[in-house]
């Protein structure tokens, strides 16, 4: 059964009797409908942005909870309005009394509408790993706030509760000084975990404490930028450190290796919120087919994962091959420089 409160609906009737977006009083007191608008860490209340877009499309849906009663009530984004509506008019929330209310919202929505959200299981792949659109959906977001009657235009700021991880690979030169030819690449990132949970609750993103140390596997080409993208749970990188592995043909169809391996010391854990940008150079020293070449970090870049953009990653021509995507002024880390030693 439903645990929405009874006054939503009741609300709701009394609104659709009336026609009229009015305070609706319950045995003399009266109600407040909530009006919601939201932004993913934005400091302008006026932005209304989500996790794949600028703007929210036209029929984004989040969950809200308010109080002890009224949980995980969808809501969906209405592009004609800028307005985020309940998907369900009988279960739109309304506050009565003077009382504080607890407001949290995540996204992307799960569950039952009048139930308490569900935790989530979450198991990252390469599958699921592989496209914007497949990526999208273990974008979880998270915002907590308060609501009273007297204030009942509830902002949500968002956060994003995973790390994201961009290694964009870009052309080097061969041993004559020439520009190397990107083709399609095969790319590894060892040394992760990859299940875990999302707690709907609090917002809160984490690896099992049996979740294996595996890896990612992604093809990179022009039709993504040369980049590998991945949403992951944060975590605690463990004492091995990670381990960057790739491969492409040269336009002789020589097999190229490539190897990177980043020490704990200088990338010790995945932050939730922080994306973790790195520009790999992909040299060609023509060196024996089995032989990995170390791949040159020409770029490193970790900030808060504030940014929001189609893609899903920078535009690598906009802004060349340094470090990219610039986020918010709070909550910067320092990341050691790695020098490249070419084996």
């Amino acid at each position: 059964m439903k645990n929405i409160s009874s006054m939503a609906a009741l609300a709701a009737l009394l609104l659709v009797s009336c026609g009229q977006d009015t305070d609706v009083k319950f045995a003399g007191d009266e109600g407040a409908k909530v009006t919601f608008s939201a932004s993913i860490n934005e400091q302008n209340s006026q932005d209304v942005s989500r996790v794949t877009g600028v703007t929210w499309d036209d029929g984004d849906e989040v969950s809200i909870s308010c109080g002890p009663t009224q949980k995980n009530v969808f809501y969906r984004y209405n592009a004609a309005d800028n307005s985020f509506t309940a998907i369900n008019r009988f279960d739109e929330i309304w506050l009565l009394g003077n009382e504080e209310y607890d407001v949290t919202a995540y996204y992307p929505h799960v569950g039952e509408e009048g139930t308490v959200p569900p935790v989530q299981t979450v198991e990252i792949t390469s599958e699921n790993q592989d496209t914007p659109e497949e990526r999208a959906a273990f974008d979880f977001l998270y915002a907590s706030t308060k609501a009273t009657k007297a204030e009942p235009n509830v902002h949500l700021n968002f956060n994003h509760a995973m790390s994201r991880v961009n290694l964009k690979f870009v052309p080097g030169t061969d041993p004559e000084g020439n520009p190397v030819t990107l083709t399609d690449i095969e790319c590894y990132l060892v040394g992760i975990k990859r299940n875990g949970t999302f707690d709907t609750e609090t917002g809160v993103a984490a690896v099992a404490e049996d979740a294996a140390v595996s890896d990612l596997r992604q093809m990179l080409n022009a039709d993504n930028d040369y980049t590998f993208t991945a949403y992951l749970l944060p975590q605690t990188i463990g004492a091995e450190g990670l381990l960057i592995e790739a491969t492409m043909r040269s336009t002789d169809g020589r097999r190229i290796y490539y190897s990177l391996e980043i020490p704990v010391s200088d990338w010790p854990e995945m932050k939730a919120g922080y994306s973790y940008n790195y520009t790999l150079t992909a040299n060609d020293y023509t060196t024996p087919n089995d032989t990995p070449i170390v791949l040159e970090i020409s770029g490193t870049d970790i900030n808060p994962w504030t940014e929001v953009n189609k893609e899903e990653t920078p535009d690598a021509k906009a802004l060349g091959t340094e470090a990219y995507v610039n986020g918010a002024e709070w909550g910067e880390m320092e990341n050691e420089e790695i020098v490249p030693e070419v084996k």
